[in-house]
């Protein structure tokens, strides 16, 4: 499990080198607060949705199984 996540880590810094052309985003500028603060608004939204579908997927497979 934990090499899945480092794998995952290390795909996305490769994303960013692509995009920013360059490793060290330490220093490109962007302000990293306001872009994590915005990620994990992303991320709770996205979890929520996903977690609303699952709850209503085994809703129905319930209500389907008591016909």
């Amino acid at each position: 499990m934990n090499k899945k996540i480092l794998n995952l880590i290390e795909e996305r810094l490769l994303v960013g080198e692509r995009r920013y052309g360059h490793e060290n985003v330490a220093n490109d500028g962007r302000d990293f607060e306001k872009e994590a603060l915005e990620e994990a608004l992303d991320c709770a939204v996205y979890l929520a949705a996903k977690l609303i579908e699952i709850k209503n997927k085994r809703k129905e497979e319930s209500e389907w199984e008591e016909q």
